[in-house]
């Protein structure tokens, strides 16, 4: 990247030239977007450029108007700053780019959750869920149980099959196996309880989607801010919690139950949400690992970091390790 293009970019805010640009995931995230770390002395920002074509209108429509409100409420999140035309997300050289207030702290992703730091990740979430629909609600069908039943029924047809036969580069041949297995012996009466999931209509709240531990930083044992609003949309916030409370599980056996006591303080939780929560866990352990397969496989797509895909397969392993035992 042509550090000329960044200045260009800065330019468009009200900061003065800075002092040091450092690279933090160049083209090795999962949604192949560019971040840099950006010092004006002692003020920090992230610069992110957005992969071509994204974010979608509909999360570009959340982000710039749900975000900035959480924002101002003192909830610490990872809001786009105005340029200054006033515009949050910026488009140059064909991308769009935007600028954040950069968030101290470190994700908590291979090693155990402490108690504290559950506690804390819950009341955030439970902050973000109380004034998100504060700003936006709605009641609808829910399109990730809606995608989760498409692929279910992808997979019944003769996806799997393919999936298993598929010539890999780079990964375990083993976890191939063991996600094509696992889901094979999984889908019948998974299916079922997805599909009446999915026809029932739900409170609907602009959700983050993307909720996993890596985005979800802290200092010490309190949370100090949430990052990645890339897949926001309008969706029942059972979806957000069973994502993070389901990576959070992967090493903390309790995680999933006494997230939801934390959480339930400040939102309540019914027991039907409790019990779609459930479904969305047993449907990311379930369905999780063959979705890689079909990015890695079929669709082709090309991940620069197979290192990290590879702790992210493994993760999974290690859930579905948890529901054998």
């Amino acid at each position: 990247m042509k550090s000329d293009l960044i200045i260009r970019v800065l330019r468009q805010y009200e900061i003065r030239q800075p002092d040091c640009v450092t690279p933090i995931s160049t083209g090795r995230g999962f949604s192949g977007a560019n971040l840099w770390k950006i010092e004006v002395g002692s003020d920090l920002y992230c610069l992110k450029q957005w992969t071509q074509g994204m974010p979608k209108a509909k999360t570009r429509d959340l982000i710039t108007t749900v975000l900035p409100q959480i924002s101002s409420r003192g909830l610490d999140l990872a809001c786009p700053i105005e340029s200054v035309e006033g515009g949050l997300l910026i488009r140059i050289a064909g991308r769009i780019w935007d600028l954040s207030r950069w968030i101290n702290g470190s994700p908590v992703v291979d090693t155990a959750v402490s108690e504290n730091q559950l506690q804390s990740a819950m009341e955030w979430l439970a902050s973000y869920h109380n004034l998100a629909g504060e700003v936006c609600s709605s009641q609808g069908f829910s399109p990730s149980l809606e995608y989760r039943m498409e692929l279910t029924r992808k997979l019944h047809e003769n996806t799997l099959v393919k999936l298993a036969n598929y010539p890999y580069e780079g990964i375990d041949p083993e976890l191939v196996q063991l996600f094509v297995g696992f889901a094979s012996k999984q889908l019948g009466n998974f299916s079922v309880a997805l599909k009446m999931a999915a026809s029932q209509l739900y409170p609907l709240l602009p959700v983050i989607a993307d909720l996993w531990s890596d985005h979800v930083f802290f200092v010490q044992d309190r949370v100090s801010g949430v990052i990645d609003f890339g897949a926001m949309k309008m969706d029942t916030p059972c979806l957000d919690l069973a994502r993070l409370l389901g990576c959070y599980q992967t090493h903390l056996d309790s995680a999933i139950s006494k997230g939801l006591e934390y959480y339930h303080a400040l939102r309540p939780v019914s027991e039907a949400q409790r019990q779609l929560i459930e479904l969305y866990d047993r449907a990311y352990v379930t369905l999780a690992g063959v979705q890689w397969l079909i990015w890695l496989g079929p669709e082709k797509r090309v991940f620069s970091d197979m290192s990290r895909v590879n702790n992210r397969l493994k993760r999974i392993a290690r859930r579905i390790s948890e529901s054998n035992s």
